[in-house]
């Protein structure tokens, strides 16, 4: 083996060392960016369920609350003429 072909060969694995570390810091860089936009969509989500859970609440209240008769006397009350 000649040294031409060492040096070649050295060359060759510091290129790829190189190449292979440039690789893995863009990977960690992007997994980063990745990493903080999942995040943030689950902080979204936690916040949309939390309002889903109130409003689900004031459904329950308002379903609790309805009274035909009482909204068949407002109805009623608005129209000139009609009395009760």
């Amino acid at each position: 083996m000649e040294l031409n072909e060492v040096l070649h060969a050295n060359i060759f694995f510091i290129i790829a060392s190189v190449g292979v570390v440039f690789f893995i810091v863009i990977t960690s860089v992007i997994l980063y960016q990745v990493l903080k936009v999942v995040k943030a969509v689950r902080r979204i989500v936690e916040r949309v369920e939390r309002g889903s859970e109130v409003l689900a609440e004031d459904i329950e209240d308002l379903r609790h609350n309805f009274n035909p008769t009482r909204i068949i006397s407002f109805i009623m009350s608005l129209i000139p003429g009609i009395k009760k």
